[in-house]
């Protein structure tokens, strides 16, 4: 255990310090252009890892089967935060959605709260019904009917994203706890009609999915983002163009340092940057 921790702890380095490079890489003109600050991204990202640096070895002092104490009350206040949201005044709404609450210059978002918070929970309930997890009624239901009140939630922000992946998630931890397969197959089918209609009945869903198909049905608009992102990572060949040369995030590629900072990779550093940092995460 201790051999795995110290591997784990390695390749948790190494991501750390390529993601401050590329960070610093990606945003460096972007941030001269618009912060007369080149390091301007680069220093609130130190500044985050500092914090999450902190807050991890205050986590690795924690007893984590203590976290069973806690894990309805979590769950709750997740809740609660989740129903805030929904209030007027007291959330942030950006591009439509309701997702945030600010507090002083950081955005917090409840929904990553109710990710751990409904994991922990699930994990404190299988590992309380081990006798019940082939039960539908007690072993099965009751995990299902939360997980709907949490996502039903989060799909109000509207966030169908993070309803996915954490969907996923619960259904794999169920997986592994011996629930039987056809409930877990049920669900999966009953959930896909409702899935579709989710994507299909909001038009800017709609268009990203169809975007995501064909990005070239619409190359100066809806699609631009992606095919810029591609020509970004396809012209960087096997080697790359070198660390700090590319070309896209000269304003030609949006969120290149965000969701698109991949893309810089690949320019910059090929076909053997980006399946490497594929492997270390894997």
């Amino acid at each position: 255990m201790r051999n795995l921790r110290r591997k784990l702890l390695v390749v948790t380095l190494c991501l750390l310090c390529f993601g401050v490079v590329m960070i610093y890489s990606a945003s460096s003109i972007y941030a001269w252009q618009n912060m007369a600050n080149s390091a301007y991204y680069l220093n609130r990202h130190l500044f985050f890892l500092i914090i999450g640096f902190l807050l991890s070895v205050f986590v690795m002092g924690i007893n984590y089967n203590r976290l069973k104490t806690y894990a309805k009350p979590l769950l709750i206040i997740s809740i609660v935060f989740l129903i805030l949201l929904l209030i007027p005044g007291l959330s942030r709404e950006i591009g439509g959605a309701r997702r945030w609450f600010k507090i002083f210059s950081l955005n917090f978002q409840p929904s990553e709260m109710a990710q751990i918070a409904m994991i922990i929970y699930v994990a404190e309930f299988i590992s309380r019904k081990k006798s019940l997890t082939d039960d539908f009624l007690h072993g099965f239901l009751p995990v299902i009917s939360v997980l709907g009140i949490v996502a039903g939630l989060i799909l109000i922000q509207p966030d169908l994203g993070t309803v996915v992946a954490l969907t996923v998630v619960i259904l794999v931890m169920l997986f592994i706890s011996g629930i039987n397969l056809k409930y877990i197959f049920s669900v999966i089918l009953l959930s896909l009609p409702a899935l579709y209609v989710l994507i299909f009945s909001a038009p800017y869903r709609r268009a990203r999915m169809l975007t995501f198909l064909n990005p070239w049905a619409d190359p100066e608009g809806k699609g631009f983002q992606l095919i810029q992102a591609q020509i970004a990572l396809g012209s960087g060949g096997i080697f790359g163009s070198g660390l700090g040369m590319s070309k896209a995030k000269l304003s030609y590629l949006p969120a290149a340092h965000t969701d698109f900072i991949f893309s810089i990779i690949g320019e910059e550093l090929g076909m053997f940057g980006t399946i490497g940092t594929i492997l270390l995460f894997f």
